[in-house]
């Protein structure tokens, strides 16, 4: 995916290397330095920060679960992309001094906020973390819960969703923790789906696929120019 040329201009001045990766990169850096020990299935978007050849800061980027997204963003929560796992080897070992700097560049260059309007992370205090990196990257902090968490066969903290359903895993329960939802609108509240509309985008069948509950399948198209 290449950056619209009018920001090449601006990227000569980026203090740091960021590119796409693939989702086994991030994988790995989680495996290495995230709570959670992986990263999930899928990514619709998956970006690393490089020092020489060295990946020293991580994010993927795909859809929440329906009901995550539909309580965000009930009139499109089609355009609901959450920051499934950020990821960074510890401080003395990088140069990078904020990882919400790139995250920020994320957010209003690399990711096509015409076709995702909303975005949305969770901060978990269970892993002592204050959702500060948020903060500074112009996310707000709206929802907080204490919900329970899970741990896979390996003792990690694991999430109850995933490849699109919950339960699919053999998980044990492992207590509660508390959840801060953070969110990042490129729109006004309530106008995600005309936001969409005014780009182009339409929601359209996709041939011969059918959802497990027998529905038709749809996904987003943008209009040609």
């Amino acid at each position: 995916m290449s950056e619209p040329a009018n920001t090449a201009k601006k990227r000569a001045r980026i203090a740091y290397d960021i590119r796409e990766i693939t989702l086994e990169q991030v994988r790995t850096l989680c495996e290495q330095h995230h709570g959670y020990g992986t990263a999930g299935g899928a990514s619709v978007y998956a970006f690393g920060v490089f020092e020489g050849d060295v990946l020293v800061a991580a994010y993927s980027w795909q859809p929440p679960p329906p009901g995550a997204a539909r309580d965000v963003c009930p009139e499109a929560p089609q355009g609901v992309l959450a920051l499934s796992r950020m990821v960074a080897v510890p401080r003395e070992e990088r140069k990078l001094n904020h990882v919400s700097k790139p995250l920020r560049r994320q957010m209003k260059v690399l990711i096509d906020r015409t076709r995702w309007p909303v975005l949305l992370t969770y901060s978990d205090e269970g892993q002592g973390h204050t959702g500060h990196v948020y903060k500074c990257a112009g996310w707000e902090a709206t929802s907080k819960a204490k919900r329970p968490f899970f741990l896979n066969e390996d003792g990690k903290r694991a999430s109850s969703y995933s490849n699109g359903k919950h339960g699919g895993r053999a998980l044990t329960k492992g207590g509660f923790t508390t959840i801060q939802r953070w969110e990042h609108w490129a729109c006004e509240r309530g106008e995600a789906l005309a936001w969409m509309q005014s780009h182009g985008w339409r929601r359209v069948p996709i041939p011969g696929k059918v959802w497990r509950s027998g529905n038709q399948a749809y996904t987003y198209a943008k209009a040609a120019a």
